[in-house]
């Protein structure tokens, strides 16, 4: 009993009918070991389930005791020799069932092998490392692919340059997921200094450009990305001639406008996949850096589609062409809605659900979000940073989580729950080390925190700092927010001045900024400020064009600038009729934040002509509408106005 008691303990608490069935059939001398084990039982040391297939130590000081019946000086050995039993006799079809337990015991006695047997284990630590990434275990893998590397011999890229590759890779991968930004890029390097040939090296670059894009060496991706395009044989413009690209997106569009999902054809060939998703890696750097190369690679992976055939990554390509279609580019938003559905449907037929996270973020963030209800687009990119997080994909689980957080801010979501969720998510970035990431869940920290507390955390050094254009209007986004909600007019008015004009992607961010920025001029000290500025004119020209596709989403903003426009005009009556136009449109919606907002404005308007007995009614329906938002700065902000009305 003590040696069934020794041997189990090295599996931890509990040892299974595998592990059972594999050791009695290993030697002569274990022939017996299951009956000991039912002995250990009966003796008060082990429990055995129900099934009978697992027996478990009652302790763990029962476990202690039992590992501490072999010599310390031994264990090593002991493990060992255990791991190797099993190695020698587990049928090969059944070896992923007990690979780790397997592996952990081999790999205590790496001082024992011969330099054949150091290769052997070596491809043992290999498959524990990729069975692990396929479990999404990223500290397993990197443990194991950790291991596998040591067991290499000096000239290991001459003598086993297969395996060497294959266990750098993993290696590369596991500690990218893990936090281990030094060892990623050390194994990564290592094939792109010995790979022989440029496919060697491709799937080290690929993951070389998401880390260099993941730490903020945004330039540096992008350069990578383009110079592996090239050695592909891609011709890659140094710049984009605007009215030539349009006719190359009309073109590409109208070849897809008589296509069915019967007609896209499966592409067969490794050399265009490999293309697309570089293209595809492409079109997510570009975005930050280059926006009119994104749009070059997006319809690009489009035309590689229509010529070779369709792949989970063509289904991409028409994501990121849905974002040219959602622009003032071309602009058929129904286009490209349809076209997402196509794209969904390719990724359901290629049975792609690694790459869901990556369409959901493209899509709702961008095309439908022009149609579809803001909360809706919201609940499917929580949805992709969920599958994300859940394989491991850090880097596309944040975006969508930071692009989930955006769309229920918007959409009015409860303030308290979505700090909570940036607290999460925060935690998530330091983690793993993601400092761009950290960056814009950061700004909405700050921007929620004031509208909670009236508490203002100065981003203004993040703004100074960033090197980026993307992230520069991410921030003054937060800045016309943050100003436009503390009454602060001129210096929302300043911001929005700053903002580039509203995207060309369709980007909801920009819209959103014309808008505040249109309600600011209404309400700035200085004479004349809504006539002088052409902010209140391109907001409801702007909003007049994107609610023709989603009245959900835009109409009560619409009917918000319409009754600030009669205000500032002096027509009573007009203004009356639009704002509680906006405060009906806002709560059909359920923008709870802009319903009271509506009342707000209206009340202000009341008091203009000496209606107090009104103004209060709205004010106190603003404040319950704030209460509910969970602004503690527009409750109090608004029971001021209230106690001057009674006053």
């Amino acid at each position: 009993t003590q040696a069934a008691l020794k041997i189990s303990s090295c599996f931890g608490t509990s040892v299974n009918s595998t592990i059972i069935k594999t050791l009695m059939s290993a030697s002569p001398l274990l022939q017996t070991f299951q009956e000991e084990l039912d002995k250990a039982v009966d003796d008060g040391f082990m429990d055995k389930d129900d099934l009978g297939s697992t027996y478990k130590f009652v302790h763990d000081k029962v476990r202690e005791a039992a590992y501490g019946l072999i010599p310390e000086e031994d264990r090593n050995r002991f493990h060992y020799t255990v791991g190797m039993l099993l190695f020698n006799t587990i049928d090969g079809k059944n070896i992923d069932s007990i690979i780790f337990l397997m592996v952990d015991q081999i790999n205590h006695g790496t001082t024992y092998l011969s330099s054949d047997q150091r290769i052997t284990v070596a491809e043992l630590n290999y498959g524990a490392a990729s069975k692990a990434v396929e479990n999404s275990n990223f500290a397993a893998a990197f443990f194991y692919s950790n291991a596998a590397m040591k067991l290499l011999p000096e000239n290991h890229w001459e003598s086993h340059y297969d395996l060497s590759r294959k266990i750098f890779l993993v290696l590369g991968n596991a500690a990218r997921s893990y936090g281990r930004i030094a060892e990623a890029t050390s194994a990564l390097d290592e094939i792109l200094k010995h790979g022989k040939l440029l496919k060697d090296k491709l799937d080290a670059y690929y993951l070389k450009i998401a880390l260099l894009h993941t730490h903020q060496e945004l330039k540096k991706s992008f350069d990578t990305c383009v110079e592996v395009l090239k050695q592909l044989g891609e011709t890659i413009p140094a710049t984009i001639n605007r009215q030539f690209f349009v006719k190359r997106a009309e073109k590409v569009l109208a070849k897809l406008n008589v296509m069915t999902e019967n007609d896209m054809k499966t592409m067969k060939s490794p050399f265009h996949m490999s293309l697309l998703q570089f293209y595809n890696r492409g079109c997510f750097t570009s975005y930050f850096v280059q926006l009119p190369m994104m749009k070059w690679f997006a319809c690009r992976m489009v035309e590689i589609s229509l010529e070779h055939g369709f792949s989970k990554y063509s289904a991409l390509g028409l994501m990121w062409f849905t974002m040219i279609l959602a622009g003032d580019l071309i602009y058929d938003v129904h286009a490209g809605y349809r076209v997402g559905k196509i794209a969904l449907k390719l990724l359901k037929r290629f049975d792609a659900n690694d790459l869901l996270p990556n369409a959901y973020l493209i899509y709702y963030s961008y095309p439908a979000v022009h149609i579809e209800p803001i909360q809706s687009c919201a609940a499917m990119l929580k949805r992709g940073f969920e599958i994300a997080l859940s394989t491991g994909d850090i880097q596309t689980a944040l975006v969508n989580g930071v692009q989930y957080i955006q769309k229920s801010f918007l959409s009015g979501a409860n303030l308290s729950v979505l700090k909570k969720e940036c607290d999460y998510q925060m935690r998530l970035v330091e983690t793993h080390f993601q400092s761009m990431a950290k960056m814009y869940v950061l700004a909405f920290q700050e921007t929620i925190s004031m509208l909670i507390t009236r508490e203002v955390l100065s981003n203004s050094t993040l703004l100074d700092q960033s090197k980026e254009l993307e992230f520069s209007q991410a921030i003054i986004f937060h800045n016309v927010i943050q100003n436009f909600w503390l009454g602060r007019w001129e210096r929302c008015l300043y911001y929005a001045k700053r903002s580039s004009a509203p995207s060309d992607i369709g980007d909801l961010r920009s819209i959103m900024i014309v808008f505040y920025g249109g309600l600011s001029c209404f309400h700035s000290s200085r004479k004349g400020a809504s006539k002088k500025s052409n902010l209140p004119k391109q907001a409801i020209a702007l909003l007049r064009e994107k609610g023709q596709q989603s009245s959900w989403n835009y109409q009560n903003k619409i009917y918000l600038l319409e009754a600030e426009i009669s205000s500032s005009l002096h027509e009573n009556d007009r203004a009356i009729f639009f704002y509680n136009s906006a405060i009906l449109a806002a709560r059909s919606s359920k923008f709870i934040h802009e319903e009271g907002l509506a009342c707000e404005f209206s009340a202000l308007h009341c008091l203009k002509y000496g209606d107090k007995k009104e103004a209060s009614i709205l004010l106190e329906q603003a404040r319950d509408c704030y209460t509910t938002w969970g602004s503690q700065m527009k409750v109090a902000s608004v029971s001021r106005l209230l106690e001057e009305c009674s006053g």
